[in-house]
């Protein structure tokens, strides 16, 4: 039957949101153990499984997710599926003109629900913190946002991550030895380009968009997703041959997205300790130098870019993004333009922050 046909719960308020919810996670078990595509991965030592019957959904998310293949009892459960299939209802239809993750984050706050939706592509994605259970529902096998490649299933990892002493955080790492800094700002600060320049010339990496940040007696980060991009110019400037295979992929963002895997042999570490907060700046100086910086200032740019992409609780997300900026100390990183001195002056810098 195609969708057009199959009659569909029309929501139009956070209390039908819950409703639906509660129908939805009632199906959750039978679903789950009728998907014919499975993973499960230890992710920020937490092991999430996934299931699915997409068999798409499951090579993209196999691929996309960081994180070793894990055994052990699900801590998480995420089913990706479409709407009407493995017993599940249909995927709703918002029947309001606009629809606001942060309204509904605020209405749904006192509840076991969190909720995402995407009305250009009918994407929804419910959780339920109590049972620590995700469901993505689709219209179609392609009806998923342009960025999903690039981080799968960010949202769910979000919901069941972060807390007052942790968070996903929008921010790159470089570090040397399993020591190092966290790399944030907004988009074009150079943020990306310079965890790519530092993870060709030898420096260690998690990530480069989005990471797992852990405050205890020690900050630490995680990885969370194998992917890594850099515009066209950007690797050109980094002298990476753009004939080769894996640079081939262009993402929504006009991009070139590829993988760890693909330019270092070395892969992604399991953590790197976090001693100072990096706030790139492209300058085209002549050198690479770094300036301290207020803690007041890189919070001002360390917090809005990652709570305006990933929904949740926003005051939790501030406050933390608010330690973290005490809890560091931040430099401004004038960027020059040769490659290798950029990541020669982070390197001696990191060393020199390590003792």
């Amino acid at each position: 039957m195609s969708n057009s046909r199959i009659k569909r719960d029309g929501l139009q308020s956070s209390n039908d949101l819950i409703k639906f919810a509660d129908r939805l996670f009632a199906t959750f078990d039978k679903a789950f153990a009728a998907a014919a595509f499975r993973t499960s991965k230890c992710i920020g030592q937490s092991t999430v499984e996934i299931r699915t019957s997409l068999e798409e959904q499951h090579n993209v998310i196999v691929k996309g997710l960081s994180g070793k293949e894990s055994q052990s009892v699900a801590d998480c459960k995420i089913l990706v599926a479409c709407g009407d299939s493995l017993g599940l209802p249909s995927t709703p239809q918002w029947l309001l003109q606009y629809y606001s993750d942060l309204l509904n984050e605020l209405e749904l706050s006192p509840t076991q629900y969190r909720v995402h939706h995407y009305p250009e592509r009918d994407f929804w994605q419910f959780y339920c913190l109590e049972s620590q259970r995700g469901v993505q529902l689709m219209l179609t096998p392609h009806s998923l946002p342009d960025w999903d490649s690039g981080s799968p299933l960010r949202n769910f990892l979000h919901w069941h991550l972060s807390g007052k002493t942790s968070g996903l955080v929008h921010a790159g790492v470089l570090g040397i030895e399993g020591r190092g800094a966290l790399f944030f700002g907004p988009g074009g600060s150079g943020k990306s380009g310079t965890v790519l320049a530092g993870i060709l010339h030898g420096l260690q990496s998690v990530g480069d968009d989005y990471v797992l940040v852990k405050m205890a007696d020690t900050v630490t980060a995680m990885p969370l997703f194998t992917t890594l991009k850099s515009d066209p110019a950007g690797l050109k400037r980094l002298g990476v041959d753009q004939s080769a295979d894996w640079a081939q992929t262009i993402n929504w963002q006009g991009k070139n997205q590829f993988s760890f895997a693909d330019i270092t042999d070395t892969g992604q570490p399991g953590q790197i300790k976090i001693d100072a907060l990096f706030l790139p700046h492209v300058a085209f100086a002549e050198k690479t130098s770094l300036e301290p910086l207020q803690g007041k200032q890189a919070f001002l740019a360390l917090a809005p870019t990652g709570i305006a992409q990933i929904p949740g609780n926003r005051e939790q997300n501030f406050a933390f993004c608010a330690e973290l900026s005490r809890r560091l100390p931040a430099y401004r990183v004038v960027l020059g333009t040769d490659p290798v001195e950029i990541t020669n002056t982070l390197k001696n810098f990191i060393s020199k922050m390590r003792g």
